[in-house]
């Protein structure tokens, strides 16, 4: 009997320890995702472009990003696999982009200048690229620090 207990407790320890990594994991998350520059202690305009994508539907997809300069070479090329309701990050992108393709293997596509417009609160000088593939098909771009 004895084991029994030890067994039952251990995988209430298991679950907490689940709960702390998964809340942990979603901090981090956030934090990279936003315009954090209270964390970094850093000034943010030194720091290559990152590109997020979120998959806004409630199946899994493949969004395929890839940025490229003015003079058309490739800067950023990835194939994000996601889970519904699942957001993904990558990149290091060192130069001021030109333009962002994302398209699906479903047909789903868009394309866009490279040009953040956020408000003068956002102390970043290169905006990482965020985009969300939404429900009705469509990709909606974003822009963040």
């Amino acid at each position: 009997m004895p084991s029994d207990r030890l067994s039952a407790t251990r995988r209430a320890t298991r679950s907490s320890r689940r709960r702390v990594l998964a809340t942990l994991g979603g901090m981090t998350l956030v934090s990279t995702a936003g315009c954090n520059g209270v964390l970094s202690g850093s000034d943010s305009t030194d720091e290559p472009i990152e590109v997020s994508v979120e998959n806004g539907t409630d199946s899994a997809a493949e969004i395929a990003v890839r940025v490229v300069d003015g003079a058309g070479a490739t800067l950023f090329s990835r194939v994000f696999a996601l889970g519904p309701e699942k957001m993904g990050s990558r990149g290091a992108i060192e130069t001021a982009p030109s333009s962002v393709h994302a398209f699906t293997p479903d047909g789903v596509a868009r394309t866009w200048q490279y040009a953040p417009d956020l408000p003068a609160d956002f102390d970043c000088e290169l905006k990482d690229i965020g985009l969300t593939l939404r429900r009705d098909d469509t990709i909606e771009p974003w822009y963040s620090c």
